[in-house]
């Protein structure tokens, strides 16, 4: 199978996985409040939330296993790629340890931070009992996950995931059907997810046959890890506090109530960078095996080409949110979020230059150049509180809107662009050839086809906001496909059908 199909195949299952795992939080969650009520589901999404935080104790270890797996699987170097295995395997055995001690600590004192009725406090406590004993196992089993992920198997990792979403969600509907509450359903969502991990593991062993061997001690191979993956680990930091400071200034500034307005635009952008997240991670785990096999000049072209067509797709949904943003807001929250439409917008428009940036970042990874990203995103969380702190009084939420669209268009555009071009000896007149001139005529298409839109056919629902969005983008797609190069129609068939040319 040529890599540009392995590409298109593997995002299309994460664009089906996401949009399963989102339609079945959609229908399940006013199911669930009701059969448990509110502060049961609150004592349930507080441990969810506190899973979420010990995450951050992976230290960036996947994002080193998936790389680094798929690095020596390219170069066909399978001791190197045991060790890494091995390794990881042995690190997530000692954090499940740590996470579950650390959950067993809650169910303890859990009533110290939060307030609950009594009569639930033995509910929280079994949360917490039961977070503790499977995170020993959904922690180690991570490992191959990471590793499916790394051999560029993220069909497999999709199919797994909806399947474990699914089986659950009709599970959840069953057991609260029949009377049963929210233990025994995070129960069963516990062993589901296990058995996923099993079924990684499973797979993992028959597509590439490694040999376990625990506990692993080796420190060289550790430091090499470490050394990739504490970068990342400061990269994600810096993120989760760039997007959640915000919250703490306006609540200081200007109030409490204004927080929620803000998390309306704040929400948008989010699920803008799931889509174009879902679209740049595949190419990722390609360049990283590309790197294996010293294919410098096929990464120039993954580069190229994946920037090309990845923009065009992604690019259109940021041009329709921008314009139809004032309809889509005020028909989903109401008239009372008027003022999240200026501060969605700038936010948004960030998304212009961001959403070229994608492939370009990732090369830097693939090709282990982490240091300087976790410099860039420190320049960027230093402007955007700067930014935002001189603007707060007189803007008020527009404020940290306004400071994170400078600060990702001024600084963090910029200098990743600059050092992924030099990291693959690429000249920016040749980027913009190959991957951007092309597009923008399409881009004005759409801008212009979508003001026109609202112009003179103004949506009356919500229903209808979706529905012009929708056509908008699907008119824009199909006139830029026709307009294609046959080459070009080439590779975008490639990547969703079987028979595609050799790349």
């Amino acid at each position: 199978m040529s890599k540009i199909r392995i590409i298109g195949k593997n995002i299309s299952f994460l664009a089906a996985n996401r949009i399963v795992a989102a339609a079945i939080s959609f229908a399940l969650f006013p199911f669930v409040v009701k059969f448990v009520g509110k502060e049961i589901y609150g004592v349930y999404l507080i441990a969810m939330a506190i899973t979420g935080y010990f995450g951050l104790l992976d230290f960036g270890v996947m994002a080193a296993l998936i790389k680094y797996v798929s690095e020596y699987n390219g170069k066909k170097d399978r001791e190197s790629v045991n060790k890494i295995v091995n390794a990881s395997f042995t690190f997530y055995v000692l954090i499940g340890i740590t996470v579950s001690l650390l959950f067993f600590f809650f169910a303890l004192y859990f009533t110290k931070f939060f307030k609950i009725l009594p009569s639930n406090i033995p509910i929280a406590k079994n949360l917490f009992i039961i977070a503790a004993f499977s995170t020993l196992l959904i922690w180690p089993l991570n490992t191959f996950r990471g590793f499916i992920q790394g051999l560029n198997l993220w069909d497999v990792d999709a199919s797994v995931n909806i399947g474990v979403q699914v089986i659950n969600s009709i599970i959840t509907f069953i057991l609260l059907s029949s009377g049963y509450g929210i233990i025994q359903v995070f129960l069963f969502n516990q062993i589901m997810t296990i058995m996923g991990g099993i079924v990684f593991f499973v797979v993992a062993r028959k597509r590439y046959g490694f040999t376990l061997t625990f506990p692993y001690t080796e420190l060289k191979t550790f430091k090499f890890i470490f050394n990739f993956s504490f970068f990342c680990f400061a990269s994600a930091l810096l993120s989760v506090f760039l997007f959640q400071i915000h919250s703490l200034i306006i609540g200081y500034f200007v109030s409490v109530s204004a927080v929620a307005i803000y998390a309306v635009a704040f929400n948008i952008q989010a699920y803008l960078r799931t889509l174009n997240s879902i679209i740049g991670t595949p190419p990722w785990t390609m360049a990283s095996e590309m790197e294996g096999r010293r294919e410098h000049d096929k990464q120039q072209q993954l580069l190229f080409k994946g920037t090309k067509y990845m923009a065009a797709v992604f690019l259109p949904v940021i041009l329709v949110m921008f314009v139809f943003a004032r309809p889509f807001i005020t028909y989903w929250m109401g008239d009372t979020f008027y003022e999240s439409i200026l501060p969605a917008r700038i936010i948004i428009f960030f998304w212009f230059f961001s959403g070229t940036l994608e492939i370009a970042s990732g090369m830097l990874s693939a090709k282990g150049i982490v240091k300087p990203q976790l410099f860039i995103q420190m320049g960027i969380v230093a402007a955007n509180i700067a930014i935002t702190l001189c603007l707060i009084k007189k803007f008020g939420i527009v404020a940290p809107a306004i400071g994170l669209t400078a600060s990702m268009i001024l600084v963090g555009f910029p200098f990743t662009l600059k050092v992924s071009l030099k990291s693959l000896k690429v000249r920016f007149a040749d980027y913009f050839e190959k991957s951007i001139r092309g597009n923008l005529w399409f881009y004005g298409f759409a801008s212009l086809f979508s003001y026109a839109m609202l112009r003179f056919c103004y949506p009356k629902n919500i229903l209808a906001v979706a529905l012009e969005m929708g056509v908008i983008y699907g008119v824009s797609l199909s006139l830029y496909y026709v307009s294609l190069s046959k080459l070009d129609r080439q590779d975008i068939k490639g990547l969703f059908l079987k028979q595609s040319s050799k790349h």
